[in-house]
């Protein structure tokens, strides 16, 4: 065998993973632009993109998405990194192999069963967090969780902090594990209390594991489908005042239920701008600095 086929060897053995990248991955993204700036009769124009930039529903979308996102990072976030110091603890002891397994449970169960767990739980009349508010006097009427706005955002942190603090305290923990105690003992040693030690030692050595988790929330809170689509009762999805209207809902609507494929994939494109603009902006700040 010859030099030069020695030298295709390693391309022939990696080949098929860039074939099927080629297939599946890059040409579906290149005709998605292509589609993107054509209409319906295959002349090529910008109208799509003025659509979706003057579109209210779609902005109102991007505002749902973005307030459920702040909602993640600021409240799902610190239980979840809460819950990992109450398993680092010598409290738990052996017990954290446990609480953990217990913790990841939510994750790896059905998205539909969630949400239709949650619709009987969040219900106005006979749910089960109303039903305890009014037992216990916090309450003279039945909240609307689903049809009311102002709740509609809470109600699904709500079923995202049971959902995902539990996979998210297990990320913190690894973190909090990958640190030398030996750190610690000094700081302490040196007079440090746990609130210095915490914020001094533990949270900047947390920060890899910090950008990662931060990110899949950001993602995560602009791909929030199943769970919403779930919990309201029609087939659109949005909520009273679209208060439940979501980025990819209103996509997937604009393009199987309107029939708006060109639309729909501009507006893919306009989303897939903003994720990177956010995460951009989430890695400069998470930036490591000199």
């Amino acid at each position: 065998m010859n030099k030069r086929k020695k030298k295709l060897i390693p391309y022939l053995f990696i080949s098929p993973f860039f074939i099927l990248y080629a297939i599946f991955g890059l040409y579906p993204a290149l005709a998605g632009v292509l589609t993107s700036f054509q209409t319906k009769t295959g002349s090529f124009t910008a109208e799509n993109y003025q659509v979706v930039f003057t579109d209210d529903r779609f902005w109102k979308a991007i505002s749902n998405a973005f307030t459920y996102m702040l909602g993640s990072i600021f409240i799902i976030l610190p239980v979840a990194l809460l819950a990992a110091l109450m398993l680092n603890s010598k409290f738990m002891g052996k017990k954290s192999g446990f609480v953990s397994t217990v913790f990841f449970v939510p994750n790896v169960t059905s998205v539909i069963v969630v949400g239709i767990v949650f619709k009987l739980i969040l219900r106005t009349n006979n749910g089960m967090i109303n039903t305890a508010l009014q037992a216990i006097g916090l309450t003279d009427r039945p909240i609307k969780f689903l049809s009311d706005p102002m709740w509609a955002i809470p109600s699904i942190l709500l079923i995202g902090c049971w959902r995902y603090f539990g996979i998210n305290s297990l990320y913190f923990l690894s973190g909090l594990q990958a640190i030398p105690s030996e750190l610690g003992e000094a700081a302490r040693i040196d007079g440090a209390g746990r609130w210095k030690e915490f914020w001094y030692i533990t949270l900047p050595l947390l920060k890899p594991i910090m950008t990662y988790i931060v990110f899949v929330a950001i993602t995560g809170s602009f791909a929030m489908f199943g769970e919403v689509l779930t919990l309201v009762q029609n087939g659109s999805a949005v909520g009273s005042r679209d208060s439940m209207l979501f980025p990819i809902i209103y996509l997937y609507n604009t393009m199987f239920k309107n029939n708006q494929i060109n639309c729909a994939a501009a507006m893919g494109y306009v989303l897939a701008v903003i994720l990177v603009v956010i995460t951009t902006v989430q890695r400069y700040l998470f930036r490591e600095k000199e």
